[in-house]
């Protein structure tokens, strides 16, 4: 029994010592980008190795005994950093390397990263080093990234959807004109960078057809004090001089950064201050057999905005940071609607016409408050980071309306509709959220789970106007509406990494309950589902230049809460606008095949697949001359296409990125009062900086994108286009930046849609009013960088508040 025993234990000890393993793993700076070519060395007793990322920032050590070792990775610009291993498995690990001290910081930043930064995963679009969007707000900012298309109530993907918003990684709850007002009540000036997320993980949530666009928000990473202000004046540019005896369409915007920063606290606050002049406002044309009917609405508005963010965050030790940020806004929008609808016969004759004239006085409270902890165990990215969140947003609005009927040639209207209305929303949001990162050797696990809990409350309140000023509550039109929407999330991800094979699969289940309650009707409307969200990403690097990858990933849309509430808006005595308390969430499956070559071009192939989709639809009725519009699923939408990107990287004075997309779109419905359509689309774009001199301190750059005819839902798009021009120059040792923009130059953004509902044309555009000129000067102050670190939380910056 002895010997056996001898010799099983120096048979133990043998393997021990003749063991090899491999350690892997890549090197990324701060905002999670690769830093492809970086030097690495592994040390212990008996000797050194070294190697070099890849061009995705992928290295790999073989045949390693075990034991103790000491990594070394470094990179230029960047600093050095070593740790310590202990190496007893296969091992995966990643390195995140910080900028040195002499990078150029926020303004002067301009001579040291591009403006787009593009890779499998995501789009990163460099606020701070964009000419065209330096002075704008947060919604113009968002519009300048190629690919991405704003119009009067949504963010879409070219050629592919719809686009959640995030801002610190905080999903934004609002949609159509609500989400539009609070993006323009953030200044540029407060934003870092704003990131395309393609292809979202499980660790995200499902929220958003085609991606996510999550919005970063500047802190400062110098020691000591910091900071810039910032003045701007923008003037539209309209055909007419004066519009419904108005004009001296302006705006006026100043913002302000200031921030702290010592070895332990990190402290950093903005505000934006915002008071403008602009016209909103879109016509719809309907086409009954027997009259046309042309509705233009034209809103003259003067807007009051101030926006704040604050934070803190502290590192109680090495290893452990916490924080507090807050972000809120006030904005008031005091105006009235001109709402002008003439009404043709068969013979092209005016028969009569509606007048409507409305005033409106919203004024929106956003606050949001986040509280977080990240605690990192080890060097080799063992990591918590825990979230709690609130958010309220709060809005009213009191609005007089008057409808005129009027016969040709009669002055006094032979109809007389008025009303007084008030209304309030109210959205409250508790979020709680854990996410963890365990590196194993099977792989770099991520998995945690978010608890989500909504409330919505609405009124709209509408009285008569009669005999004078005497106001009689309308109990057709009045409602209150309450809504709560409780989501359960858990996820899980597992990444890996073998040889030039990359490979990453997620899943996310989401359990939700909703319950909407109309006190005006006493009607309960109740939905409980279960969904569950699959993504996958492999990639395969074929050689330095070449990289493939497929991924796929299932999302879902949730309708707005106003979209469920079953009111009544009004725009004319003829036409309202009426939600749907029984509509359903859409779901969209994303597939995509793509190949980049030396980091400049990405080709890709992709198919989107929308089931129960839902969309706005102007319904008329010629029996009555009513006109409304309510939300309903109806759609199943298949589109599919090829993406080319571009960056031209041929001379150091030209930044050059242009995008084409050309696709197919199938939009099928089951709806007997909709035809199924299809046809072609394709989209172009190109961001061009060209830079005079050799610091980069003087600038020019032209925008410019252009949308072929689409199918959009189950109508069709017309054609649109838009240039943006912009010059810029900095000054005094590159602390002060003037820049002049000259936005939508040709006044040819607006979009105009073409369907058919129950055999009825109809046509529907935005005048989405985007034509003017800016001017801008910042200035920036501060202590000199001494050195910069990291601040404990900069993974978790783009999923906190």
């Amino acid at each position: 029994m002895k010997p056996i025993l001898t010799a099983a234990v120096l048979l133990l000890i043998n393997t021990s010592l003749f063991a090899q393993f491999k350690l892997t793993g890549t090197v990324n700076d701060n905002q999670k980008l690769p830093l492809p070519y970086s030097g690495l060395t592994l040390s212990n007793l008996t000797g050194n190795q070294t190697t070099t990322s890849d061009s995705i920032g992928y290295f790999s050590f073989k045949n390693l005994k075990p034991g103790k070792y000491q990594l070394t990775s470094s990179y230029t610009g960047f600093q050095k950093i070593s740790m310590e291993i202990l190496l007893s498995a296969d091992t995966s690990i990643k390195i995140v390397l910080q900028s040195s001290s002499n990078q150029l910081n926020e303004i002067t930043v301009i001579a040291g990263k591009p403006t787009l930064l593009n890779n499998t995963e995501k789009l990163t679009y460099n606020v701070s080093n964009s000419v065209t969007a330096t002075g704008t707000d947060g919604l113009t900012a968002v519009s300048q990234i190629p690919g991405v298309k704003v119009s009067s109530n949504e963010i879409t993907s070219a050629g592919k959807g719809q686009l959640k918003v995030m801002v610190n990684g905080q999903t934004i709850q609002l949609s159509g004109l609500d989400l539009m007002r609070y993006l323009k009540s953030m200044s540029a000036n407060q934003i870092s960078k704003i990131e395309l997320i393609k292809n979202p993980s499980a660790n995200f949530d499902a929220d958003g057809n085609a991606g996510l666009i999550n919005i970063v928000t500047k802190q400062s990473k110098k020691q000591g004090y910091s900071g810039n202000v910032q003045l701007n004046g923008k003037h539209w540019i309209h055909d007419q001089k004066t519009i419904y005896g108005t004009s001296n369409f302006y705006a006026l915007n100043g913002s302000a950064n200031l921030n702290y920063n010592s070895e332990k606290l990190s402290v950093y606050s903005s505000v934006n201050l915002d008071k403008d002049h602009h016209l909103e406002g879109f016509q719809t044309d309907l086409y009954y057999p027997k009259q046309t009917w042309l509705q233009t609405d034209t809103g003259d508005y003067t807007y009051h905005n101030m926006n704040l963010i604050a934070g803190a965050d502290y590192k109680l030790s090495p290893k452990t940071t916490i924080g507090l940020s807050y972000l809120g806004s006030r904005g008031v929008y005091d105006g009235s609607d001109h709402v002008n609808n003439p009404i043709y016969n068969q013979t092209g004759k005016l028969d009569s016409t509606l007048k409507t004239y409305a005033t409106y006085h919203p004024v929106a409270l956003s606050n949001s408050i986040n509280m977080h902890t990240i605690i990192n165990f080890d060097t080799t990215g063992k990591k918590l980071a825990l979230n709690a969140d609130y958010y309220n947003y709060y809005r009213t609005d009191r609005s007089d309306f008057e409808s005129n009927s009027y016969l040709p040639a009669i002055s006094n209207p032979v109809n007389n509709t008025r009303y007084f209305d008030t209304n309030k929303q109210n959205i409250n949001i508790y979020t709680f959220k854990a996410d963890a990162e365990l590196p194993t050797r099977y792989g770099a696990l991520s998995f945690g789970g978010k608890l989500s809990f909504i409330d919505n409350y609405s009124n709209a309140f509408y009285y008569d106007k009669v005999n004078g000023e005497q106001l009689v509550y309308n109990t057709n039109l009045s409602n209150e509406f309450d809504y709560k929407e409780n989501t359960q999330s858990l996820y899980a991800t597992l990444g890996k990494e073998l040889g030039k094979w990359k490979y990453q699969g997620g899943l996310r289940a989401e359990l939700t309950q909703t319950k909407g309650y109309s006190y005006t009707i006493n009607q309960t409307t109740k939905n409980s589902y279960v969904k569950l969200f699959p993504s996958l990403l492999i990639s395969y690097q074929a050689d330095q230049d070449d990289t493939f990858s497929f991924t796929l990933g299932r999302r879902i849309n949730r309708p707005s809460f106003w979209s469920l509430n079953p009111f009544k808006s009004l725009f004319t005595a003829y036409s309202y606008g009426q939600g749907n308390p029984y509509l359903q969430p859409e779901y969209n499956n994303n597939f995509e095949l793509s190949h980049t070559y030396k980091s400049n071009l990405t080709s890709s192939l992709f198919l989107n697949i929308t089931d129960n989709g839902f969309s706005n639809v102007i319904i008329a009725r010629p029996d009555t001359n009513l006109v409304y519009t309510t939300p309903i699923n109806f759609l199943k939408t298949y589109r599919y296409g090829i993406s080319e990107s571009y960056a031209l990287k041929l001379f150091s004075w030209l930044e050059n990125n242009n995008q084409a997309t050309f696709y197919h779109t199938n939009a099928n419905s089951g709806n007997s009062s909709f035809t199924n359509i299809k046809g072609y689309g394709m989209y172009l774009a190109t961001n061009n900086t060209i830079y005079f001199n050799t610091d980069k301190t003087f600038a020019i750059s032209a925008n410019f994108w252009y949308q072929f005819p689409e199918i959009d839902h189950i109508g069709r798009s017309g054609t649109t286009y838009k240039l943006d021009l912009g010059l810029t120059a900095l000054a005094l040792k590159k602390n002060l930046n003037i820049t002049f923009n000259v936005n939508d130059v040709l006044r040819s953004s607006a979009t105009s849609v073409t369907t058919y509902v129950n055999g009825i044309k109809q046509k529907f555009t935005n005048f989405q009013i985007n034509r003017y000129a800016q001017l801008s000067m910042s200035y920036r102050f501060g202590s000199k960088p001494n050195k910069t670190r990291e601040t404990g939380n900069e993974d978790e910056r783009g999923r906190n508040h």
